[in-house]
C-alpha cells in the first residue's frame, strides 16, 4: 500500500544527514556534498549524526533494500530485523540473510 506522503526522507550516508524531500525517480543529491543520497521511506527516523553505528546498520538496510514506506515496514524493520534498539551490523545481515534463505528454500514435503 502505498502512502499518501508526497514526501520521503533521502539520506546521506557520507554525511550521515536525512533530508525530507518529494519523491522523485532519481536519487536527489546531498545539498552538503552533492554525492546520491538514498530514498528511506516517509516513515525513517534518522539517528543522530554522531552515532555512526547506527548510520552503518541503516546503510546495510538500504544496501539490501529496506525502506521505511510504511508503518508496517517500519514495524517489520523495526521488529523481525533489527530487534534491538542498538544492533551490530553483524547481527543485522545475518537475520537479513536468514530471511533470503527461508524465502529461497522449497518447502520440505511438496514432492
Amino acid at each position: 500500500m502505498k502512502n499518501s506522503f508526497a514526501f520521503t526522507h533521502w539520506a546521506c550516508f557520507d554525511c550521515r544527514k536525512s533530508f525530507a524531500k518529494d519523491e522523485s525517480k532519481v536519487p536527489r543529491k546531498c545539498p552538503e556534498c552533492a554525492k546520491p543520497m538514498t530514498d528511506m521511506g516517509a516513515y525513517f527516523e534518522p539517528p543522530r549524526k554522531l552515532n555512526k553505528k547506527r548510520w552503518k546498520v541503516v546503510k546495510v538496510l538500504a544496501d539490501y533494500g529496506y525502506k521505511f514506506q510504511s508503518e508496517d515496514s517500519k514495524y517489520y524493520i523495526q521488529n523481525r530485523i533489527l530487534q534491538a534498539k542498538n544492533p551490530r551490523v553483524a547481527d543485522v545481515i545475518e537475520r537479513i540473510e536468514e530471511i533470503k534463505r527461508r524465502q529461497i528454500e522449497p518447502t520440505a514435503g511438496l514432492d
